[in-house]
Formats: structure tokens, C-alpha cells, sequence
């Protein structure tokens, strides 16, 4: 018998070769795509910019510029009040009152050193004398001005200076500095209050959304015809099919802007007042102060020399 061709392969349809599953439900592939999408900014614009307005909290921010600012003013008010009832506390107490409480023994040293730096010095403190002491510069010295304090013709000691001389001046330091104090309480309280003023509190929100889209769409021959055939495995006898491809090219962006500016302003105009001495202390108090202005303090206290002159003692008040 004459030898014939062999058969040709039968062909397998392409449907073979694909799992059962693909061609059963190719649907979600397509669809997760879709699930993780994000929404456009024009959409999600106005939930982001209401979340904004609620964390900035404008009421709060007004209210804390109002609060501050008053607290302020009045602190203020309380802390020059409360200044001047204990100068004036200070000064209504008695010589020997204000001179323990305000005069320490090494501010009368250092004025009594200082106003006579010829006789009188100061011995700095050792291991025997933890104190400084007052110490004649030379031996047999006796100064005139012992006479201001009683002691004229004594001789300056250490002994003298520390024990009888130091207790006076101190005293006279404190008189001195206490008729300085009620002379400025006598001319009253000089108060700063506010006059007018103006509390300003504004926010401003910009809020911008886009959104682009860019599509571009290709169609050309598969290359990969061009260099053999999709029917290679069958007859060569049939001709070739043309097979285009589509390429499809998306950009999609969105983009948003949120912004907020907050703007708080205070302006205060203070005004300058003096409140007197009678408006702020009784008449008890009134008089105690009174009663240590210069010209007018106990003949207990001395003066500190040289002496000035004092004027007369005014009349008593009915």
C-alpha cells in the first residue's frame, strides 16, 4: 500500500486550556478595582472641612481671649490695692514696730560706717565673732557727733558702738525711712484702671478641591503576528488573521486644600487716677498715719544728724 501523510494534530479549542473558574465568573477581577477607588475631593471637600471647623472650636478660642484679658485687668486692680494697704499697714505701726520689722542691726552698721567712714568701721565676721562688729579706726577717739546720740565726751569703743550707739541709730534709720512713707500715703493711691478698650477674635477657612481625569486611548496591529501566525500549528495553506490591540491609559487625581487662620486682638486704653488717703483707710488708720509725717513723729525716735528743723505740730483735728 502507497504511504499516506500522517493526519494532522486535531486542534484544541483555546476554552481548554482555561481554568473552569475564570470562565465561570471573570466579573470580580473587574470589580476590585472599583471597591478601592477613593471617592472624589469635591465629594469628601465638605466632611473634611466640617471636621476642621469642629477641632479648631472658635467659641472656646473667643472665650479664653475674654476671660484671659479680664482676668488680667483685674489682677491688676487687686495686686495695686493690695500694694497699698501694706504700705499703709507699714506705716500706721510705731516706731519701734517698723524699725524691727523693716531695719536689720547690719543696714544701721553700714549706715553708721558709711556716714563717719573717719572714726567708725566694720570688723568682719571671724571664727570667735561670727557677726560684723562696729570698731573705732584708733584708739582714744571721741567725736563730736556722740553728742547727737548723748554721749558726748565718751570714748569711742566697740563696746560703746555696738551696745548704745548702733540701738539709736537704727531707731532714727527707721523714723526717717517711715516719715518717707507716710508722707507718699498721705498724696494717696495713683491706680491705673482701664478707660476703653476693644476685644477682636475672627477665623477665616479656605477650602479648595480638583479633580483630574486624563484618558488616552491606542490601537495598532499585535506585533507578535507579524512575526508568525496565529494558524502556524494548523494548515499553511490557510491565510493569517489581522489582530489589532487597544491600549487604554488613565490618570485620575484629586487634590484638596484646607486651611484656617485664627485672629485674636485686644486694645486697652488705661487711664491714670489718684484715689485719696480718706476714700482707702478709715479715720483711725488715717490719723496713725498721719502721726508719723515728718515734723510730726514721737520725740522717742531720734533724729538722725545733722538735724533737720521741725515744723510746728499741726492743730488737732476735731
Amino acid at each position: 500500500m502507497p504511504n499516506r501523510p500522517p493526519a494532522p494534530p486535531p486542534l484544541i479549542g483555546y476554552s481548554e486550556h482555561l481554568p473552569a473558574r475564570a470562565l465561570a465568573d471573570p466579573a470580580p477581577a473587574a470589580a476590585e478595582p472599583a471597591q478601592n477607588a477613593k471617592p472624589p475631593a469635591t465629594e469628601t471637600l465638605a466632611a473634611r472641612t466640617g471636621a476642621l471647623v469642629n477641632e479648631i472650636d472658635f467659641p472656646g478660642f473667643v472665650s479664653q481671649l475674654v476671660n484671659g484679658t479680664f482676668d488680667a485687668v483685674v489682677d491688676a486692680a487687686i495686686r495695686q490695692m493690695e500694694s497699698y494697704a501694706s504700705l499703709v499697714s507699714a506705716v500706721a505701726k510705731t516706731v519701734d514696730q517698723f524699725t524691727e520689722e523693716n531695719i536689720t542691726p547690719n543696714q544701721a552698721r553700714d549706715w553708721l560706717a558709711q556716714r563717719y567712714p573717719g572714726e567708725v568701721g566694720i570688723a568682719l565676721p571671724t571664727a570667735e565673732q561670727p557677726s560684723p562688729q562696729l570698731a573705732p579706726r584708733a584708739e582714744g577717739l571721741s567725736p563730736a557727733w556722740l553728742a547727737d546720740y548723748g554721749l558726748a565726751g565718751e570714748e569711742l569703743s566697740t563696746e560703746l558702738l555696738e551696745q548704745r550707739v548702733l540701738p539709736k541709730v537704727r531707731l532714727a534709720v527707721g523714723a526717717e525711712r517711715q516719715q518717707l512713707l507716710a508722707a507718699m500715703v498721705t498724696l494717696g493711691m495713683n491706680r491705673i484702671a482701664v478707660r476703653d478698650g476693644s476685644i477682636t477674635a475672627k477665623v477665616m477657612f479656605r477650602a479648595t478641591a480638583q479633580d483630574t481625569a486624563k484618558v488616552g486611548y491606542a490601537a495598532g496591529s499585535d506585533p507578535a503576528q507579524q512575526s508568525s501566525g496565529w494558524g502556524q500549528r494548523g494548515s499553511t495553506t490557510y491565510s493569517g488573521g489581522n489582530t489589532m490591540v487597544s491600549t487604554l491609559a488613565v490618570n485620575a487625581q484629586n487634590e484638596t486644600n484646607l486651611r484656617a487662620d485664627l485672629f485674636g486682638e485686644v486694645k486697652l486704653n488705661f487711664v491714670s487716677e489718684t484715689l485719696p488717703l480718706d476714700k482707702l483707710a478709715d479715720a483711725a488708720k488715717a490719723a496713725l498715719v498721719q502721726r508719723n509725717l515728718p515734723g510730726m513723729q514721737s520725740l522717742n525716735a531720734p533724729a538722725l544728724p545733722p538735724a533737720a528743723p521741725q515744723a510746728p505740730a499741726a492743730p488737732a483735728a476735731p
